[in-house]
């Protein structure tokens, strides 16, 4: 039997298509996917991608030029935002807002080359853009590491010297540092 969907419901679906797959919509509505399905199409409002004004991580490292995983990487261990929602009955996608995108580029300049970057293909863009997009980024050369060097890092460290510090000494970033110790102790 035909019910008739009450305000509460409708927005209680506005509210949540994107952020539960239909089929839990449905569950927690009391009503059959069917159902939820055609009333969205009723409504106007789709449980897609294109429905939410953000981008996807995919289509975020399209944009920048680089592999998928260096900006899955920003989000699990570098602060980048993310949102997950899903967009069909069982495929769910992060998604990255522009704002949040461009404010943590700002925080993070010096892991993006900003002159790959498109104009205008991640709007809006920041006034700073400009002027970061005409530098040229400098390509990072791998310098190995000497005994010299690894006996100072662990000679200064046990001292209780920062990992900023000591790579202000050894002429190293603070990362570089930081990860050769984790692997001297763990190695020897």
């Amino acid at each position: 039997m035909r019910r008739n969907w009450t305000i509460e419901e409708v927005t209680y679906l506005e509210e949540n298509v994107g952020k539960f797959q239909v089929s839990t919509i449905a569950r927690n509505l009391n009503r059959s996917e069917q159902s939820v399905l055609l009333k969205m199409k009723r409504l106007g409002i789709a449980n897609t991608k294109a429905q939410f004004g953000l981008i996807t991580v995919g289509e975020l490292s399209k944009l920048l030029k680089i592999e998928r995983n260096i900006v899955c990487g920003w989000v699990r261990n570098h602060g980048l935002k993310c949102i997950q929602k899903s967009t069909r009955s069982s495929k769910k996608f992060w998604f990255v807002n522009p704002m949040d995108f461009w404010s943590w580029a700002e925080q993070n300049k010096r892991k993006i080359d900003f002159s790959k970057i498109e104009p205008h293909s991640i709007p809006p863009e920041p006034e700073w853009l400009k002027v970061e997009r005409s530098k040229t980024k400098e390509e990072s050369i791998y310098k190995s590491w000497t005994t010299k060097e690894i006996k100072d890092l662990l000679h200064l460290i046990s001292l209780g010297k920062s990992y900023e510090d000591v790579a202000k000494k050894l002429s190293r970033t603070t990362t570089s540092v930081e990860r050769k110790y984790t692997r001297s102790r763990k190695y020897g």
